[in-house]
């Protein structure tokens, strides 16, 4: 009964044991499973992720070359105007501004002679006699323009 018994009761405890450690592994494996079904998951979404990332930056963009005519005429288009006549002779009577005092007072001919001289340049002799017909044809339309208006005058008093 001694050694008997003993070894009845180990066996019994052996088998707990061996019943114990199959449940570990059970539970170990099923925990292994759900991880495993994670990660596979996590995968899935990633690799979704990662192909809309590259189906989102692959996307196929036109381009067009355009010939050196084309750039040529780009660059003239994007730079300053040039200059036009009408820009030119304001251009010229805001300088001659500076010494329309001197030109003011002077005869047509002293102007042609100062313009041969070199002493104003032909734009400045220009732009005085312009500015000079402009003021005669004011002066005379403001004439006009008076002389129409005492007429109606005239007529209003009788």
């Amino acid at each position: 009964m001694e050694i008997s018994g003993l070894s009845g009761s180990s066996s019994y405890d052996q088998l707990q044991e061996l019943q114990l450690q199959k449940e570990k592994e059970k539970k170990a494996a099923e925990q292994a499973a759900a991880e495993s079904a994670q990660i596979t998951a996590s995968q899935t979404v990633t690799d979704a992720a990662a192909a809309k990332t590259v189906s989102g930056t692959s996307q196929r963009v036109d381009t067009i070359e355009i010939s050196q005519e084309g750039r040529a005429y780009q660059q003239k288009m994007q730079g300053p105007p040039p200059p036009k006549d009408s820009n030119v002779t304001e251009a010229a009577s805001t300088e001659a501004s500076g010494s329309s005092t001197v030109l003011t007072g002077l005869t047509e001919e002293e102007i042609s002679k100062l313009v041969d001289k070199g002493t104003i340049t032909q734009a400045e002799a220009n732009a005085e006699l312009a500015r000079r017909t402009a003021l005669k044809e004011a002066q005379d339309n403001q004439e006009t323009s008076n002389t129409g208006t005492e007429y109606i005058q005239i007529d209003e008093e009788e």
